[in-house]
């Protein structure tokens, strides 16, 4: 693949960074993952990579180093800081990791570039299909009615399904009881089979319960419908005004990545997203693609650190 010459990268901070190599990547690239292989960020990752690699002219390798919230991977990243390893990420561990854990070795502002932002993923609200509730509205009723009866799964203690679950039961003024999992499979499991009474995830994870009548979908909690569910109301629709939740995923760098690298890593993310192949397949797994270029996505990540980090203190979650 013929490339083009970078041009030398401005000053960072305190200290100089060296320019773009005009024959970078002169290796292949590693991009950390802090999640086990087949989970959702595992899946976009492998869809999106491969179409890098073709503009990059050298390999780009997933790597999972799963555990913490990501924070494993996040700190590889970190320190390797060589130019070739990057760090892919979802909601969680780049707006939400730094409010949870305290006594981290990275911050996510701080440690780290935004490349470009991937796609974006609605969530549902959902309930177990012996719940009374027929609607968000009823669903909210029998909420205030009972309070503490309903028992609301998450994928794990203060990760985004947790924190969409915190949301609505503040901005509603809910009481309902969190129950955590490892992971949102059974989460789901236990919701179809009726054992908690709701979740707020994706839907393509809980599609086949869902197809199976086990499961019911109430909302969705995104600003306008959705094609994969035209019939199911937006939370604005259904009696939730302003709640929206939902996943979304980041190419990171090191800080200290020379900006002609991470402007050809942008052009190489923009280009990948526009070619209609991808977007079927990621729509096919239920997310769309989204691009933010790299500025865009570092406004994009300030906000919604805010936005989580008032959240968690809020309801005082904390995973150390």
């Amino acid at each position: 693949m013929q490339r083009r010459p970078l041009l030398a990268a401005p000053a960072l901070l305190l200290a100089p960074r060296a320019s773009a190599q005009p024959d970078w990547p002169s290796r292949p690239v590693r991009v950390l993952i802090g999640f086990p292989p087949g989970g959702g960020v595992d899946i976009v990752a492998r869809l999106i990579m491969p179409r890098i690699a073709e503009r990059l002219g050298q390999p780009v390798l997933v790597e999972n180093r799963a555990g913490a919230n990501g924070n494993i991977a996040m700190d590889a990243a970190v320190q390797a800081n060589d130019g070739h390893t990057l760090f892919y990420g979802n909601v969680g561990n780049l707006a939400v990791t730094n409010a949870l854990y305290r006594n981290l070795s990275f911050d996510t502002l701080r440690d780290f570039i935004p490349v470009a932002q991937t796609m974006e993923s609605f969530s549902v609200i959902a309930v177990a299909n012996d719940v009374p509730a027929r609607n968000l509205a009823e669903l909210m009723a029998f909420a205030r009615a009972n309070p503490g009866r309903l028992n609301g799964a998450s994928a794990g203690a203060g990760g985004p399904t947790h924190l969409a679950l915190e949301l609505f039961k503040r901005q509603f003024g809910l009481d309902i009881v969190h129950v955590p999992y490892r992971g949102s499979a059974p989460a789901i499991q236990d919701l179809a089979g009726g054992r908690v009474q709701l979740i707020i995830d994706g839907y393509s994870l809980m599609r086949a319960a869902v197809e199976a009548g086990r499961v019911r979908v109430l909302a969705v909690t995104a600003a306008r419908r959705e094609a994969l569910l035209p019939d199911i109301p937006t939370t604005d629709e259904a009696g939730a005004p302003g709640f929206v939740a939902g996943s979304w995923h980041m190419l990171m760098a090191p800080r200290g990545t020379p900006a002609g690298v991470v402007d050809r890593l942008d052009q190489a993310v923009g280009a990948a997203l526009r070619e209609p192949e991808l977007v079927q397949a990621m729509a096919q797994q239920g997310v769309a693609a989204r691009y933010r270029d790299q500025r865009e996505a570092a406004a994009f990540l300030r906000a919604e650190r805010e936005r989580w980090e008032g959240v968690i203190r809020a309801a005082n979650i904390t995973a150390d």
